[in-house]
């Protein structure tokens, strides 16, 4: 061995043990999110939840208390806003039903997309390959022991998504999300939490004397989201571009207020955009929300927010297009310009 290389030997051998303690310290990481998505599956709990979604022009806020019990049985009883109190949500697997005790009424949705597990896997792996994840240390939230962990955009290289993930249990406590241009959009945090597999049955019944009303049902989307577009019954367009790290993750074809309509899902792990599609207007109904008009490729368009959810509508002139996400409008303008003809 060369000078050299008795020089370098310590060097090397540092460097081997850094880069396999990052390598460790990113695969604990990992295994922490993907411990913390798949939480609810095994562990029983109840809180109080604290949400706010804030846009460019309104925010909206909501407080629930909530009863989970693993695998697939959750109720949530809003308190606020005022025009919501007592509301409640009962989920049983991939059925919901709405509780509305104004009105008397129950509506019943089913969405066979809540129980496809694989699209679950595909949707954490998706997350991973557009984001770094960044242990922030431990510390406590509502005095239960926390890991916190960031999310960076391997594109923008900006913070996207923060999550306090309880120590013991792996239940998300606190979740905050960021814009694309850094500002906060949400946050979710999950208060006077207790861990009880003993939670009634009787916690989930619906009222008996509601009448029951039929919701919109989603069948299973297909992985294929371009298989579904070609039996759309008629000539679907695709964006041409999308914004970095986003993909077509799921297609199907849904009836929206009695009209065929194509819905595409695009995502990057966090973000997610929906297009839909059909040959008759109209397609999404804003009035309420203060629309304002755009021009899309040179066809008139309207503009919306809806808290921190965007909604972008246009027509070509043949098929009626809508875009909902949560991304901004500069985005949601390069999308709807790439789909026009």
């Amino acid at each position: 061995m060369n000078r050299a290389s008795l020089f370098l030997a310590p060097l090397l051998v540092a460097a081997t043990l850094t880069l396999a303690s990052a390598n460790s310290s990113r695969g604990a990481v990992d295994a922490l999110l993907f411990e913390a998505m798949s939480a609810p599956a095994t562990v029983s709990y109840s809180g109080v939840v604290q949400f706010v979604r804030i846009g460019s022009r309104h925010a909206e806020a909501s407080v629930y208390r909530v009863e989970h019990r693993a695998p697939n049985l959750t109720r949530r009883t809003y308190t606020a806003p005022s025009a919501i109190s007592g509301d409640a949500i009962v989920s049983k697997g991939d059925v919901t039903f709405s509780i509305d005790p104004k009105h008397r009424r129950i509506v019943e949705a089913r969405n066979d997309a809540l129980d496809d597990r694989a699209a679950w896997r595909d949707n954490y792996a998706l997350m991973r390959q557009n984001y770094r994840a960044i242990e922030q240390g431990a510390e406590s939230f509502d005095g239960r022991p926390t890991v916190d962990v960031l999310l960076i955009n391997r594109y923008s290289h900006r913070p996207a998504l923060l999550v306090r993930i309880d120590r013991e249990s792996k239940i998300v406590l606190d979740q905050q999300e960021f814009g694309t241009d850094g500002s906060l959009v949400s946050d979710l945090r999950f208060e006077a939490v207790r861990y009880t597999p003993a939670i009634p049955s009787g916690d989930f019944n619906l009222p008996k004397a509601y009448a029951v009303v039929p919701g919109p049902t989603f069948a299973e989307p297909s992985e294929d989201p371009e298989r579904v577009a070609r039996n759309a019954g008629f000539a679907a367009r695709e964006p041409r571009s999308l914004p970095d790290g986003f993909e077509a993750v799921e297609g199907n074809i849904i009836e929206f207020k009695g009209v065929r309509t194509l819905h595409v899902l695009y995502s990057d792990g966090i973000r997610t955009v929906s297009l839909f599609e059909n040959s008759r207007p109209t397609i999404l109904d804003m009035t309420q929300l203060e629309p304002e008009p755009l021009n899309i490729g040179g066809r008139n368009g309207e503009y919306a927010e809806d808290g921190a959810t965007s909604l972008l509508s246009w027509s070509d002139g043949t098929l009626h297009y809508a875009l909902v996400s949560d991304l901004q409008l500069s985005d949601l303008r390069r999308i709807a310009s790439a789909i026009a003809p």
